[in-house]
């Protein structure tokens, strides 16, 4: 009977063990206090301010490249927005995941940003949610902060990711 319940007891330690491990690799939060987030102060509102615009003012000459979650490049802003209209697809809401963005800025004049995406596209089919993981890249040129490239990966749900292991 000892050896019964020291059994379970060490189960119980296994399983607890597990779930920590398997709820720290879907949780994807920064770790505190790792990256500066914090020079450059007025920078950071100016990226901040342009993340947010959705025209081609943001971009220098139309330098942008980006690749979308489902892989396809784009090179410049026209034809990214170009690739949207054929799909048929429009943002309906892209709210950041609060606690996944890093902003880190390098010399005064080129920064990278890190963060997580709740995405809903508006569809021909209806709406299209995904969580993306985003990097956008920035360079300040003549005083004025540009950005110059984003990428987005697609994040799969845990079924998602089960169901392809199982293949």
């Amino acid at each position: 009977m000892a050896q019964n319940v020291q059994k379970m007891q060490w189960q119980l330690i296994v399983t607890i063990f597990a779930s920590l491990f398997v709820s720290n690799v879907y949780a994807q939060t920064p770790p505190t206090n790792k990256y500066d987030t914090s020079s450059y102060p007025e920078d950071r509102k100016a990226i901040e301010a342009l993340s947010r615009k959705n025209d081609n003012t943001r971009f220098n000459n139309d330098d942008y490249i980006a690749v979308g979650p489902e892989g396809r490049i784009s090179y410049g802003y026209s034809e990214w927005e170009k690739g949207f209209k054929e799909a048929g697809a429009t943002f309906k809401s892209a709210k950041p995941v609060p606690g996944s963005t890093i902003l880190r800025i390098y010399n005064g004049d080129a920064a990278v940003k890190n963060f997580v995406l709740d995405v809903i596209f508006d569809t021909k089919k209806g709406d299209f949610p995904i969580r993306v993981v985003r990097t956008e890249t920035y360079i300040k040129q003549n005083g004025k902060w540009y950005f110059v490239a984003g990428q987005g990966t697609r994040v799969l749900s845990k079924e998602e990711y089960d169901e392809h292991m199982k293949q």
